[in-house]
Order: C-alpha cells, then sequence, then structure tokens
C-alpha cells in the first residue's frame, strides 16, 4: 500500500528519478530530448487516431471485450511512432559529447537536462495519475460489491473514495497529483454505480438528470440507430468519436445545459440507501 510507505523514502525514490532523467537529458542533448518530449506528448493523439480509423478491424481481428481491440490497436501505434521519434532522432542529431567544447555544448547539456526534467515530471504525473484512478475503480468495484452484499453484521461502514490515500503517501500523492481528488472520488462513484441497478435507475429519476434528459437538442441523438447500438455494445471508442455526438458536445447551448448539471450530487443521490433518499 502507498499509504505505507514513508514520505521520505517517496521523495527521495521521485528525487533521484528526476536526476537520473536530466543527466539522460544532459547526454542526449537539447534536440534529441526535446523530440522525445513532443513525441510522448504527440504519440496519444496518434494512437487516438489510429485506433479510431481501424476500429472496424480491431474489433473483428481481436478476440477481446470491444473497445479492447482498439486500445490494443491504438497503444501499438503509440509506442510505434514515439519509437520512430527516438530513432530518427538518434539518427538525425548530435547528444551533447559529440557537439565542440564550449557554449554549443554547454547550450545542448543544459537544454537536455531541462527537457529531462520536464519529460520526469510528466511520467511521474501520469503515473501517479493512472495508479490513483485504479485505486479508484477498485474501491468502486468494492463499494458495489460491499452494496450487493448488504450491511454486515459487525456494522462496519462501507469503503470510501479516497481511503487508500490516507496516511504520509497519501498526502504526498494529493500534493504532487495533478489532477483533483474530486476527479477520484466521481470515477469510484460511476464504477460503484454502473454496477447496481437500482442506483443507476435513482441517478436518472434525480430531478437534475431528468431536466437533462428532457433538453430538445438531446432528442435527436438518442434515436440515433448507430448510437443506441454502440450503447448496447458498450463500444465506448465508437461512441467517443460519433459524429452526431461531436455535433452535440459543440452546441453552445447544450455545453451551458451540462455546466450547470451538478454530476456530484446526482451520484450522491443515487447511491445513499433507498429508505434516506429524498428529492433536492
Amino acid at each position: 500500500m502507498i499509504g505505507s510507505i514513508p514520505t521520505s523514502w517517496l521523495w527521495l525514490a521521485a528525487g533521484l528519478y528526476l536526476l537520473f532523467e536530466m543527466w539522460r537529458g544532459w547526454r542526449r542533448g537539447v534536440v534529441r530530448h526535446g523530440i522525445s518530449v513532443m513525441a510522448l506528448l504527440t504519440a496519444g493523439g496518434i494512437g487516438w487516431v489510429f485506433a479510431w480509423m481501424t476500429g472496424f478491424i480491431a474489433d473483428r481481428i481481436v478476440p477481446l471485450p470491444v473497445p479492447a481491440g482498439r486500445l490494443v490497436f491504438g497503444t501499438a501505434a503509440a509506442l510505434a511512432f514515439y519509437i520512430a521519434a527516438i530513432f530518427l532522432s538518434s539518427l538525425l542529431f548530435k547528444k551533447t559529447s559529440q557537439q565542440s567544447a564550449g557554449i554549443v555544448r554547454l547550450f545542448y547539456g543544459v537544454g537536455g537536462a531541462f527537457f529531462g526534467l520536464i519529460f520526469g515530471l510528466m511520467i511521474l504525473w501520469g503515473g501517479v495519475s493512472i495508479v490513483r484512478a485504479l485505486g479508484a475503480i477498485e474501491e468502486g468495484k468494492q463499494a458495489a460489491a460491499y452494496g450487493a452484499r448488504g450491511v454486515p453484521a459487525e456494522g462496519k461502514s462501507a469503503p470510501r473514495a479516497g481511503d487508500a490515500d490516507e496516511g504520509g503517501g497519501g498526502n504526498l500523492l494529493n500534493k504532487v497529483d495533478i489532477v483533483p481528488p474530486e476527479t477520484y472520488r466521481i470515477i469510484s462513484q460511476v464504477v460503484q454505480l454502473s454496477g447496481s441497478p437500482e442506483a443507476m435507475a435513482r441517478f436518472f429519476a434525480y430531478p437534475g438528470t431528468q431536466k437533462l434528459l428532457m433538453h430538445p437538442k438531446l432528442r435527436p441523438l438518442f434515436e440515433d440507430p448507430s448510437i443506441a447500438r454502440a450503447a448496447e455494445n458498450r463500444d465506448f471508442l465508437a461512441l467517443l468519436t460519433s459524429p452526431k455526438l461531436a455535433e452535440v458536445a459543440s452546441d453552445p447551448e447544450l455545453q451551458k445545459a451540462f455546466a450547470s448539471f451538478d454530476l456530484q450530487k446526482a451520484l450522491d443521490y443515487a447511491l445513499q440507501p433507498p429508505a434516506t433518499s429524498q428529492n433536492r
């Protein structure tokens, strides 16, 4: 458990990793390591586009539930792009030690160390966010299972999103993570919601949800057969790349309606016991 690791050890590990990336950046030089940072930022978008373009094939080739095949294809494309960018930068540009001594070599080294620091921070922040998101998903599953079993005789409370973050290590994660803690609580609650038909029904019965669903510009979205089919098959990538969904998402009036929708209150309403549920 991260929370059981002393904070000083976590700080030390993070600091040593950043120093390593700065040293590696110094050796590779400003151009090579600058390309590494840009390639890392671009690889995600490349993978997303490739997954969308090859979705029809991926769903039929990869023997996994949708959209796992697309995720495999997208991840492979992102890795291939990143590796190719690193390989080409190593062929086309010099590293610091290959520069002539003086101001040019100093510029290459310092600039590479700077990009090494940026690269290291990106990896650390990304890793922290992924670990905490996975933890929130697991907490949501535990809470859903707890709710399905009912209240145990000992009267213990159900797991709460964020419990795994308590302690020195958890406080450190809260400080360095760029994602707000509320986001992980919402992730956990959405997972818990998806595992309970009763909670899902209460979510859609929430007055704020009803008001949002009754918006006239959302009706064409619900009546679209392709969207209904993708939702039934849990083809989330097809839903997110649907042109009609993109049109709806870009509508200023709908954007205002979604901005005024309090998702946290709707989730709290849906996940509280039915006996104490009340309209807000």
